[in-house]
């Protein structure tokens, strides 16, 4: 079992030396949440090898002394699953399916970022979240100037989201951030 220990931010502008080591689309659903406990399933697609994945993803919360509510930390087994399977559990979702581009781009200390542009009904959306190997890297972390504030878990998780509509999305966002994000979005899309 792994632990997924990370933090969640806006972006302000990108940085004009962004490298990109990945690009890939995910369809993302749930099929079970209670107050500790989610599953999760994926449609990845690499765009790069033309690779498709499924991927059920079972997470429980982690520590529960954590002090910095920036930081999600849960408990998580990935497995891959057959396309068979996949299609067998979407009809059993439990929420709406967020629709993806991630952008991984590697950032000092040997991190990377995920930059997350959502489709759909989350248009306009854009987030960037690092991955920390333990807490300590986590709770040190001097996050890069292009990085804007920590969004936090609580209110734009991909699980909140995933239950959200149009209108209740665009109530926890005012119209200065998603323009901000739209002309952010725009540069990405001509880097991949």
């Amino acid at each position: 079992m792994n632990k997924e220990i990370e933090r969640k931010y806006s972006i302000n502008k990108l940085p004009d030396d962004i490298k990109i080591s990945q690009v890939i689309d995910i369809e993302q659903s749930y099929i079970y949440k209670d107050n500790n406990t989610l599953i999760r399933i994926r449609k990845i697609e690499d765009r790069v090898q033309r690779k498709i994945q499924y991927i059920y993803t079972l997470k429980t919360k982690g520590d529960t002394t954590q002090q910095d509510d920036n930081i999600s930390s849960k408990y998580e087994i990935e497995n891959t699953i057959s396309k068979e399977e996949y299609e067998e559990l979407i009809v059993r979702k439990i929420s709406n399916t967020i629709l993806k581009t991630r952008i991984i781009a590697p950032i000092e200390q040997n991190l990377n970022v995920e930059i997350d542009i959502y489709h759909d009904y989350l248009e306009g959306l854009l987030t960037a979240e690092v991955e920390f190997p333990n807490e300590l890297v986590a709770s040190e972390f001097k996050k890069p100037n292009w990085l804007g504030e920590e969004i936090g878990f609580k209110e734009l998780s991909n699980g909140k989201l995933s239950k959200m509509n149009k209108e209740e999305f665009r109530a926890k966002v005012n119209d200065s951030f998603l323009k901000n994000n739209k002309a952010i979005i725009e540069k990405l899309k001509e880097l991949i």
